[in-house]
């Protein structure tokens, strides 16, 4: 066998074994990115996680590497991110009150599904 047909029966072989690992990998969604620029409201859910919101049916979760328990009682917050208009793993997100204040470090962001509309049941005849 030449080595050209032992390469090609090499690689073909390599392929076939990793078909169906990238055939598992799940696909990113869509708009999973959180502009800075568009925060507009937030909410903890623990000490180590909050709901991020940049629009009305637009929402986050974002889990923390360290305790952020100043977010409950929070009346500012701010984020410093690295350059990039996307909030992401190592970001900060500052909040306090009167003296008080954490340093929030993000560890992950995940997109939620957006909220489902509320249509009136139909009234029976």
């Amino acid at each position: 066998m030449s080595k050209f047909a032992r390469f090609f029966l090499t690689g073909m072989t390599a392929l076939a074994l990793a078909g169906p690992a990238l055939a598992d990998t799940p696909p990113t969604p869509k708009n999973s990115c959180v502009f800075v620029d568009q925060i507009y409201n937030f909410k903890e859910i623990d000490d180590y996680s909050a709901i991020i919101q940049t629009s009305p049916s637009r929402s986050y979760k974002v889990t923390f590497f360290n305790s952020c328990r100043e977010m409950r009682w929070a009346l500012f917050a701010r984020v410093e991110a690295r350059p990039g208009i996307c909030l992401s793993k190592g970001d900060k997100i500052i909040v306090g009150r009167n003296g008080f204040g954490d340093r929030c470090v993000i560890d992950t962001v995940e997109a939620l599904p957006p909220k489902a509309r509320i249509t009136p049941a139909s009234e029976p005849n």
